[in-house]
């Protein structure tokens, strides 16, 4: 089912339990990061839901939403439309990168509802939360941020971190060099041109799903494929950009070439404190939105949260697809990006290993789909593990790796651009310089039988497990071929 815009997203969501309102009044510089971090730090995944806040100190009418796209997987498989395990999430998300739909452009959409333009410009009239409270460098926004390509016009969307430093300028953190919005800051830097760029608060889930993607295919059309239809864009008023018409707030603007200021730091999808360096400034032209708009955040910082779930969804199925399909890869059995690692520190791939040479192929294709930055241990494994459970991660570490044969070191690579191991204090991400480390999980002989009863006979316990009058069992976890 495709979601026109936030608000019949939020509706869905509070009817199936993932959504709740707060009617409390809340101090937006301290109380809304702290009740929703709680979400995330003292609830099960499947226990937790997003949160909507109404009543907020020194903002009449303002509304702030926070955790309302990837606060568990069910989440997540709930704007997908799919059922709520990793397989099917891949499933859909790979039907949208090789099916793309192209946004349409409409007249006009109800992001237009309300327009400020020039002196009547003011980010501060928006209740802009500090989601680190007395650590974030200020309010942060978490937005959808759309820019093009000076030479070809593609667009690329991306979440990235929006300090607001004034009434009309934030900061911006684009990220790795070989992101998307990075390539079109320094082409136009290049021009000796400011850059165009727009700010989108509060779209659809499945927009703020596909925005990790790397450079290529628009991330709009991928949404729209995965979606079954068109995402409705409408021309900006300042700017030569398009955004989703149905968003609850669009700040368009201008990202200055000639002026840097210090941006962060700001509590990141690592669990550290990052930035507080020199950044570009994005000046704002115009600000337009619905009628009481909603701000909508998505929830970083220490992990598990919204940004490292949302990573992973879209990365393992788009590493997936690659190794699978455009690689022609055989036996990649499974992908699994550690949520501890924020989606981009740590990858397992199990496989049924083929040939010779088959985990370094593999190892060699990943790292070529990422540009080098993300993952810097990737550990590669038989398909009878299950790469999702912790425990069988550790057992193979510990029995399936011959430390001086199975490990493998990249110097010099590109790194996590907000890994603090990759740097010392005081250096730039210009000295950012990282190592990738390849371990082969793999069986290189035939290993002893496993030593636990016959499959057949453990299930057929399990099945029968209430007549022995024994408190019930929780789910049966062995390796795939016992």
């Amino acid at each position: 089912m495709a979601y026109e815009s936030l608000r019949p997203w939020l509706q869905v969501l509070e009817q199936q339990g993932m959504f709740k309102w707060v009617d409390k009044e809340v101090d937006k510089d301290w109380e809304i990061g702290a009740v929703l971090r709680m979400i995330f730090r003292a609830m099960d995944e499947d226990s937790r839901y997003g949160i909507g806040f109404r009543n907020i100190k020194g903002f009449k009418g303002g509304r702030v939403v926070g955790g309302v796209v990837a606060s568990s997987r069910k989440m997540i498989a709930a704007a997908l439309g799919c059922e709520p395990n990793l397989e099917n999430i891949h499933e859909r998300v790979t039907s949208g990168i090789n099916a793309p739909i192209e946004p349409v452009l409409v007249d006009s959409g109800p992001c237009q509802e309300v327009i400020f333009r020039g002196d009547d410009v003011d980010l501060t009239k928006l209740p802009v939360p500090i989601w680190t409270p007395e650590k974030d460098a200020g309010p942060y926004l978490t937005p959808l941020w759309v820019t093009k390509d000076p030479d070809t016009g593609r667009r690329n969307i991306g979440i990235r971190r929006c300090q607001v430093k004034s009434k009309n300028t934030t900061g911006i953190l684009f990220g790795a060099p070989d992101r998307g919005g990075a390539i079109h800051h320094k082409k136009y830097k290049e021009r000796g041109e400011h850059m165009p760029a727009a700010i989108v608060i509060g779209g659809d889930p499945i927009q703020y799903l596909v925005a990790p993607a790397r450079y290529g295919a628009d991330e709009l059309a991928v949404a729209g494929g995965i979606r079954g239809e068109a995402i409705e864009m409408v021309k900006c008023k300042t700017v030569d950009l398009e955004v989703p018409a149905h968003a609850e707030i669009i700040i368009e603007g201008e990202v200055l070439m000639d002026h840097t200021e210090p941006e962060g730091p700001f509590g990141e999808f690592t669990g550290y404190m990052a930035g507080g360096r020199e950044g570009p400034v994005f000046r704002v032209n115009c600000i337009t939105h619905r009628k009481d708009p909603i701000v909508m955040g998505v929830i970083s910082q220490f992990p598990p949260s919204e940004s490292s779930m949302i990573k992973r969804a879209l990365l393992e199925a788009g590493l997936k697809k690659h190794l699978t399909e455009d690689l022609n890869l055989p036996g990649i059995h499974d992908v699994h990006a550690l949520e501890a690692g924020g989606g981009t520190a740590t990858l397992w791939i199990s496989m049924k290993k083929m040939y010779s040479g088959h985990v370094d192929q593999t190892a060699f294709g990943t790292m070529g789909h990422f540009g080098m930055s993300y993952f810097k241990w990737i550990v590669i494994c038989d398909d009878d593990i299950d790469i999702n459970d912790p425990f069988m991660r550790d057992w193979v570490m510990a029995w399936r790796v011959r430390p001086d044969k199975d490990i493998k070191t990249i110097p010099n690579t590109a790194s996590v651009e907000l890994d603090p191991s990759s740097f010392e204090p005081g250096l730039t991400q210009a000295d950012i310089s990282g190592t990738k480390m390849v371990i082969d999980a793999t069986k290189k002989w035939d290993y002893p039988a496993v030593s636990l009863p016959p499959l057949d006979k453990m299930r057929d316990v399990a099945d029968n497990w209430g007549d022995y009058g024994l408190p019930d069992l929780d789910e049966l976890k062995l390796p795939r071929e016992v």
